[in-house]
């Protein structure tokens, strides 16, 4: 492990360009993201989506130079998929000096390296796949992102019947804004991999939370609920199971492709 001390840090932290903090407080949220996905983000700096890859190529070899971020051995599509299929994540130093840039933003607290399982990591990857392209959207779009927040600082919790914590932990939360409007969305990322008593267990989860109040007194409404999945024969079975539950209330959880997710936020 590369030891990088606190002056070190900050001498870093004043040679990096904004495009790097960017990059490495989007890792800070998202965990893991691919270099595709860090281009993307990064699109409105860049003239064309080919020069947006290939300066932020540059960018993170800079950054895992100077052992701030790291690549995982494994790549989306095999060795074969090109660079813009490396897979990055923040290194400990990483950690410490985004912690300390955003330190008056509520920076996300650092973690514990472990190695992912591929069922992990591919479920990260696709809410980092889904920020990515909630943020591509806005940007052709008639409604504003006011607010975006991964796992886990959006997760919730109230007291269960017996004064037991009950947790309800979303995928991402968003908040968007269209003509003066708010909606606030939280949104659940599903890969086909749970069966449908789980996607039940998850609903019901949501409605006790909306029973218990304390989203609706802290922020004074209740997000929608949206299961987003890539596959339709998957959308239709999500939506059989959360609309033949007559115990949930109607219109609070929806099932959608990632493509409908223009539609779905600009209405």
């Amino acid at each position: 492990m590369i030891r990088i001390s606190e002056h070190q840090l900050h001498h870093l932290m004043a040679r990096l360009s904004e495009r790097a903090i960017t990059v490495l407080r989007f890792l800070a949220q998202q965990r893991f993201a691919t270099t595709s996905h860090l281009a993307r983000l990064l699109r409105p700096h860049h003239a064309s989506p080919a020069s947006a890859l290939r300066q932020t190529s540059r960018l993170t070899k800079h950054l895992a130079t100077l052992h701030l971020i790291r690549a995982l051995t494994r790549r989306i599509g095999g060795m074969r998929a090109g660079s813009g299929a490396t897979i990055w994540h923040l290194t400990e130093p990483g950690h410490r000096l985004i912690t300390r840039h955003d330190a008056d933003t509520g920076a996300p607290t650092r973690r514990r390296w472990h190695e992912p399982s591929l069922g992990f990591l591919t479920h990260t990857l696709a809410i980092t796949e889904t920020r990515i392209t909630i943020e591509e959207t806005a940007r052709h779009s008639h409604f504003t992102i006011r607010h975006i927040e991964p796992e886990p600082t959006c997760w919730r919790s109230h007291l269960g019947p017996y004064g037991q914590p009950e947790w309800v932990k979303p995928d991402l939360s968003l908040i968007t804004e269209t003509d003066g409007y708010q909606d606030h969305w939280w949104c659940e990322i599903d890969l086909a991999t749970e069966n449908p008593a789980r996607i039940t267990t998850k609903a019901r989860a949501y409605h006790r939370h909306y029973q218990a109040g304390t989203e609706q007194a802290t922020r004074g409404i209740f997000p929608r609920v949206l299961w987003i999945t890539p596959h339709p024969a998957r959308k239709q079975q999500l939506h059989r199971i959360l609309t033949s539950d007559t115990t949930l209330p109607a219109g609070m959880h929806s099932a959608i492709s990632l493509e409908e997710i223009a539609g779905v936020l600009e209405n």
